[in-house]
C-alpha cells in the first residue's frame, strides 16, 4: 500500500508538472487521441494522494524525502541550467524577431548604426519638408531631433544596441539572440543569488518561479532591455554578497553594463556601494568601495558625455529632462498598479516575500543578503513609483532588475516556514506550495498569449515593410506613426510621423511632397484612425478619403494608402504575417525624387 500510493502520487504530480512544463500534453495510441492541458486535475490528486501517504507512512516518508534531497542536491545546478535553457528555447521559439514599433526598431536599428560606424555623431535627415515641426516629424519611433537642425539622434541609451551591435557577428538573426540568452542568465543569476541568500533549495526555488515568471517569459521575447538589465543587476547583486575584493571590483562591472543599457537607475549603484560598505570594516571598507567605483564610474561619464552630445545636458534623456519623466504625483496611481500586477501575475502568495523579514525567520537566511534583496526591490520600486503612469500589466517590466531578488525573497520564505513545520508536513507544503505557484503562472502565461500570438502580432511590421521595398515606387514616402520604424528598416523608404505635421499643414502635406517629387502612401493601423481623423481634421466617422492599396486584417488590422493625386487602380493587396523573412539586415532608405 505505502509503495502504491508512492506510486500514484510520483505519477500524478510528474504528470501535473508535465503539463506545466510544456502548456500540454498530446498524444496517440491506437489510433486514440489523449490530451492533457489543464494540470490542476492531477495536480489535486496527486497532493491528496501524497497526504495519505505521509499521513499513514510518516517515518518512511521522512527518511525516503531525506535520501533523494541528499542525492538530488549535487543535480540542483544541472536542473536550474536546465531551466535557463527551456527559457531561452521558449523565447527563440515564440520570440519576436522583428524591429517595429518603438522599441525593438529603436534598438535594433541603432545596433547596426553603432556597427556601421555612423553613432554616436548625429544622423543627418535625408530630405527637407516645408511645415515648421519638420526635423520632428521626419524622426521615426526612437529617435528624436538632435542637437544640430536637421538631424536626428537615438532616444534610447546606448548598452543593449552596443551588445546588439557585437551579436552580428552571428549574422541578421544575431540582435535578436540578447535578448533571449540574457534571460537565460537571469535564470542562472537568480539561482546564484538564492543559493548564497539561503542555500540551494532556496537557489532553486527561485529558479523556478523565475522561469515561468509572467514578466519574464513575456519580456524574453522582446528585444527590449528589460531582461538584458535585469540579468545585468542580478549578476551584481550575486557579486556583491561574494565578499572578496576582486568581488567589489566585479560588482562594479555588472553596474557599468547595467547602467549603460538603463540609465535611470541611479539609485541601484548606490544601494551596491553601502552593502559593500557595511559588509567589511576599517581600511578594507575604502579599498573595497574604491574597486567597485573604479569600474563603475567610467559607464556613468560615458552616459553624461553621450547624453550631452545627444540631449544638450548629462540630465537629459530622449525622452526629456529628469522633471519631465519623473514626479511625485505619480507615486498614487502607480502605488494603485505595480502591487496589483504583482499579485495577479505572481499570485497572492508573492506575499511569502514578507516571511524572512520577521524575526522568528531572520536565521533561515544570510541577514545582509536578505537587506541587500529588500534594498535592491525598494530601489527599483520608488525608482518607477515617480515615473510615467501606465495602464497594461507588462509595464511591471519596469521593476523586472528587482523581480529576482523579489522570487529570492519568496523561495527563502518558503523554505523558511518549512523548516518551522513538523517534519516531514514542510517539504509536503513547500511541494504543495511551488507546484500551485508553476501552475498559476503558466495559466496566466497561456491566458495573455505567451506562446505564439506575440510572434505572429509582431510579424506585421516585417510583412507591411516587405511589401512596401517590392510594390511602392522608388519615390515613395510613407506617413506612418506605429510603422514609422519598420517601414524604413524593412521597406527601404522615408518615412514622416503625421502625428508632428502642424495641424494647419495636414491637409496640404501630401500635396508638398508631390511638388518635392515624392509620391505620398499612408501605413496605419485601425486603432490609429480616431487620431488620424483628428489630427486632419476628419469628421470622428468620417471614412478614410485615400484608396487602398495593401490591407493586413489580422491578427492587427493594417492598412497602406495611397495619398497621391493621381492613385493607382488596381485591387488592394492582401497581406498576412508570416511571409516575410524572420531575420532580416535593414534596407537602404531610397530617396529618389521624380
Amino acid at each position: 500500500m505505502r509503495r502504491l500510493l508512492l506510486i500514484l502520487s510520483t505519477i500524478f504530480l510528474g504528470w501535473a508538472t508535465l503539463v506545466i512544463a510544456t502548456r500540454g500534453v498530446q498524444f496517440r495510441i491506437v489510433g486514440v487521441l489523449f490530451r492533457s492541458r489543464d494540470p490542476e486535475r492531477a495536480l489535486a490528486i496527486g497532493l491528496v494522494l501524497l497526504l495519505i501517504h505521509v499521513f499513514f507512512f510518516r517515518e518512511s516518508f521522512t527518511r525516503d524525502t531525506d535520501r533523494v534531497a541528499a542525492a538530488g542536491r549535487r543535480w540542483l545546478p544541472i536542473l536550474a541550467l536546465g531551466c535557463a535553457l527551456w527559457l531561452v528555447v521558449h523565447a527563440v521559439r515564440y520570440g519576436a524577431f522583428t524591429a517595429g514599433g518603438s522599441d525593438s526598431y529603436a534598438y535594433v536599428s541603432q545596433a547596426y548604426a553603432w556597427a556601421g560606424g555612423v553613432l554616436p555623431r548625429a544622423q543627418p535627415i535625408p530630405v527637407s519638408v516645408p511645415w515648421p515641426s519638420a526635423d520632428a516629424s521626419l524622426a521615426p519611433l526612437g529617435y528624436c531631433p538632435g542637437p544640430q537642425p536637421h538631424t536626428i539622434v537615438p532616444t534610447y541609451a546606448p548598452g543593449l544596441p552596443l551588445m546588439m551591435a557585437a551579436a552580428l557577428v552571428l549574422g541578421a538573426c544575431g540582435p535578436f539572440l540578447v535578448v533571449p540568452l540574457c534571460a537565460g542568465l537571469v535564470v542562472w543569476q537568480t539561482y546564484r543569488l538564492g543559493h548564497r541568500t539561503s542555500g540551494p533549495w532556496a537557489g532553486m526555488l527561485a529558479t523556478a518561479l523565475v522561469t515561468v515568471s509572467p514578466i519574464v517569459v513575456f519580456q524574453s521575447m522582446s528585444p527590449m532591455t528589460d531582461v538584458p538589465v535585469a540579468a545585468l543587476w542580478t549578476g551584481a547583486a550575486v557579486a556583491a554578497l561574494g565578499g572578496t575584493r576582486r568581488s567589489a571590483f566585479a560588482t562594479g562591472l555588472w553596474t557599468a553594463a547595467a547602467h549603460l543599457v538603463r540609465p535611470n537607475l541611479p539609485a541601484l549603484p548606490l544601494v551596491l556601494l553601502v552593502h559593500l560598505a557595511l559588509s567589511v570594516r576599517g581600511r578594507e571598507r575604502w579599498i573595497r568601495m574604491a574597486l567597485f567605483s573604479v569600474a563603475a564610474v567610467p559607464a556613468a561619464i560615458a552616459i553624461a558625455t553621450l547624453y550631452t552630445a545627444w540631449h544638450g545636458s548629462p540630465w537629459n534623456s530622449g525622452f526629456g529632462s529628469a522633471a519631465e519623466i519623473f514626479a511625485a504625483k505619480n507615486i498614487l496611481p502607480n502605488l494603485a498598479r505595480y502591487p496589483v500586477w504583482l499579485w495577479q501575475s505572481q499570485s497572492p502568495l508573492i506575499l511569502l516575500a514578507f516571511v524572512p523579514l520577521l524575526p522568528p525567520f531572520r536565521s533561515d537566511a544570510d541577514r545582509p543578503a536578505t537587506r541587500l534583496l529588500v534594498a535592491l526591490f525598494l530601489a527599483t520600486l520608488i525608482s518607477y513609483l515617480v515615473y510615467f503612469v501606465f495602464e497594461e500589466w507588462w509595464y511591471l517590466r519596469f521593476l523586472l532588475p528587482a523581480i529576482p531578488a523579489l522570487l529570492v525573497l519568496m523561495s527563502t520564505g518558503m523554505v523558511a516556514l518549512g523548516r518551522r513545520l513538523p517534519r516531514p508536513w514542510g517539504r509536503v507544503v513547500v511541494i504543495a506550495v511551488t507546484l500551485l505557484l508553476l501552475a498559476h503562472a503558466m495559466r496566466f502565461n497561456v491566458g495573455h498569449g505567451m506562446f505564439g500570438t506575440m510572434k505572429e502580432a509582431e510579424g506585421r511590421y516585417a510583412e507591411v515593410g516587405a511589401y512596401i521595398h517590392e510594390a511602392l515606387p522608388r519615390n515613395a514616402v510613407v506617413l506612418s506613426l506605429q510603422h514609422s520604424g519598420s517601414v524604413r528598416f524593412y521597406g527601404g523608404r522615408m518615412t514622416i510621423r503625421w502625428d508632428l505635421i502642424d495641424r494647419d499643414w495636414t491637409a496640404r502635406a501630401a500635396g508638398e511632397l508631390e511638388r518635392l517629387g515624392l509620391r505620398p502612401y499612408m501605413v496605419i493601423e485601425d486603432w490609429e484612425l480616431p487620431a488620424m481623423r483628428d489630427r486632419f481634421g476628419f469628421a470622428p466617422d468620417a471614412p478614410v478619403p485615400w484608396p487602398l492599396v495593401a490591407r493586413m486584417q489580422s491578427p492587427i488590422g493594417v492598412s497602406v494608402l495611397d495619398l497621391s493625386s493621381n492613385p493607382a487602380q488596381a485591387a488592394p493587396a492582401d497581406l498576412a504575417p508570416g511571409r516575410a523573412p524572420r531575420c532580416s539586415a535593414p534596407q537602404p532608405i531610397l530617396i529618389r525624387p521624380e
